[in-house]
């Protein structure tokens, strides 16, 4: 599963994407998480299968989900963003991926 990580810098979710991609591991799941800013959002939305956006750009939810054509655009929980807290989100994703 491939997840893109949309803030409006694209830095401070890095180490989330580590956290992720450790949880994800951890559960026997091949998953691949990257980071970008909200502003390069268009280059990376075809190549992932959901798309999950930082409390700090959650109104840019529906321009991103008209963007994502069908694929799910989920706003991470800003305890888990603020905890950088990797197993939650990694929950959060398979949840909403039906997982």
């Amino acid at each position: 599963m491939n997840v893109l990580l949309l803030c409006s810098q694209g830095m401070s979710t890095g180490m989330l994407c580590d956290r992720i991609a450790a949880a994800a591991k951890e559960d026997g799941a091949d998953m691949t998480v990257w980071a970008a800013s909200e502003i390069k959002a268009r280059e990376h939305v075809d190549k992932a299968d959901i798309i999950l956006l930082g409390p700090q750009i959650r109104y840019l939810k529906a321009r991103i989900e008209e963007m994502a054509a069908g694929k799910p655009v989920m706003v991470i929980d800003m305890m888990a963003y603020g905890m950088m807290d990797g197993k939650k989100v990694y929950g959060d994703i398979k949840k909403a991926m039906g997982v």
